[in-house]
């Protein structure tokens, strides 16, 4: 797999669906676009790729196995646990940054359940190693400790689950500032920050 990997013809569809993708979503984004687009013929593709939702599966398993490894080691690490809370939130401003809402939409208004189950496989490895860290945050007193973890987890799980909400994201610019104003409303609630 690390030679197709290596393939020049591999990358330039695989940077170009994932260009595409992230713009315009995947049901808007055809296989012909890809190919025109990055220079590669369909045989080629066909090659590498099956049908274009296992082109997406593949961006999508690439990009979070990457944060998870990111992650794991940022936890291994002797930084903070107030810096661990940062890094595991710039993770999703960095993951949710390039993604359209058009991309967000397509995979959960037609329960895309194949690339829907890689994206729940990720978040729960997420949530689990974020509930270690807000659990050792809850400890040390950077977290309160009057808030059940198990409620700010479900929290999160209302984030995700409002994905497939399409008149909650069409009051968004981006996906990115849906996910920031999630983690806003968490981190501080609704009252203004003291100064």
């Amino acid at each position: 797999m690390k030679e197709v990997k290596n393939n020049k013809k591999y990358q330039a569809a695989y940077a170009k669906g994932k260009e595409l993708f992230w713009k315009y979503g995947i049901k808007r984004v055809s296989i012909e676009e890809i190919c025109k687009e990055s220079s590669v013929s369909k045989m080629t593709f066909y090659k590498f790729f099956p049908n274009k939702i296992e082109l997406a599966k593949t961006i999508l398993r690439d990009m979070m196995e990457e944060m998870i490894n990111e992650f794991s080691a940022y936890l291994l690490s002797d930084a903070s646990v107030e810096d661990k809370i940062r890094k595991a939130i710039f993770m999703e401003v960095k993951i949710s940054r390039d993604i359209s809402i058009e991309f967000v939409n397509d995979i959960y208004s037609n329960n895309e359940t194949e690339i829907i189950g890689l994206l729940t496989h990720y978040k729960d490895e997420g949530k689990a190693m974020f509930y270690s860290v807000l659990a050792q945050a809850q400890v040390e007193g950077v977290v309160r400790k009057d808030v059940k973890l198990d409620f700010i987890m479900y929290q999160f799980d209302k984030i995700f689950e409002n994905l497939n909400n399409e008149a909650l994201l069409s009051q968004y610019a981006s996906f990115q500032e849906y996910s920031l104003e999630n983690i806003n409303f968490l981190l501080y609630g609704l009252m203004p920050k003291k100064r």
